[in-house]
């Protein structure tokens, strides 16, 4: 049986889980819960639609699959959170990250423009820290055997600048 909430159009099961929960991030004692989507503006399906057309419509197919059900269910507002494959937001993501800024600078007592330079570094690193790994592998090798029957000592305690 699909659960409709009335509306004719059907809802997720209620096993279907949002990615983000919070509470008081819009509203005090509110719950808010967010739903991440990325997606390739090249592909074929976005290829004809401006940037802002392809936001608005990932946008409302979340909204739809969401927003009703959090509402009415769980009491709860629903944010989606659309991104690009090459890091662009939707305009409901950009509410968010203005907003978490927010929160953030008045919790850690930091200007908003350190927190937001901060938020953008952090997901930059973790990105190319995970694109190195795919390219090189991972980063500790496997421990390798060192020959000490042909190792000059006296020459590594002088290079390694030990004083004994």
């Amino acid at each position: 049986m699909v659960n409709t909430c009335g509306t004719g159009r059907p809802t997720p099961p209620t096993t279907a889980r949002v990615d983000i929960s919070a509470r008081g991030f819009w509203t005090r004692g509110q719950r808010a819960f967010m739903n991440i989507r990325i997606f390739d503006p090249m592909a074929a399906c976005h290829r004809e639609l401006s940037q802002e057309t392809a936001h608005q419509r990932n946008e409302q197919e979340k909204i739809r699959a969401y927003g009703e059900k959090i509402q009415h269910v769980d009491q709860g507002s629903f944010t989606p959170l659309v991104f690009t494959t090459s890091g662009g937001m939707g305009p409901k993501a950009k509410c968010f990250y203005l907003r978490l800024a927010d929160v953030m600078a008045e919790k850690k007592h930091q200007p908003r423009s350190h927190v937001v330079a901060w938020m953008r570094c952090r997901p930059s690193f973790s990105l190319l820290r995970s694109a190195l790994l795919c390219l090189r592998g991972t980063r500790y090798s496997a421990p390798t055997t060192t020959d000490i029957a042909g190792l000059d000592y006296q020459a590594t305690v002088v290079e390694s600048g030990i004083i004994v």
